[in-house]
C-alpha cells in the first residue's frame, strides 16, 4: 500500500519528530510492533528503548523514548514522557 504515515513524537516541553515516514518501529510494553499505512488503529503502552522509523527518502532514523504511550490513528502519534 503506497502512502506515508503523520509521525509526532511530543513531550510535554516540544515536538521532537514531525514528519511523513514509510514504517514505524516502537517498543510496546508487550513487545516490538510495527505499524504500516493502514494499520487498525489502536493505544498502548510504550516502554524504555528505541523507536525507528523510515523517511519519506527511506533513510532510518532513531527516538530514544523513555515510555508513555503510542496511539495509531489514521495519523500517528506517540506522545511520551520524556526524551
Amino acid at each position: 500500500m503506497a502512502g506515508t504515515i503523520k509521525l509526532e513524537v511530543v513531550t510535554p516541553e516540544k515536538t521532537v519528530v514531525d514528519e511523513d515516514a514509510q514504517i514505524v518501529m516502537a517498543p510496546g510494553s508487550l513487545g516490538e510492533l510495527g505499524i504500516l499505512i493502514g494499520h487498525t488503529p489502536f493505544l498502548t503502552t510504550l516502554k524504555l528503548g528505541m523507536l525507528h522509523y523510515n523517511d519519506v527518502d527511506g533513510t532510518e532514523r532513531f527516538v530514544y523514548v523513555n515510555g508513555g504511550f503510542l496511539e495509531a490513528l489514521p495519523s500517528f502519534r506517540v506522545v511520551k514522557k520524556g526524551v
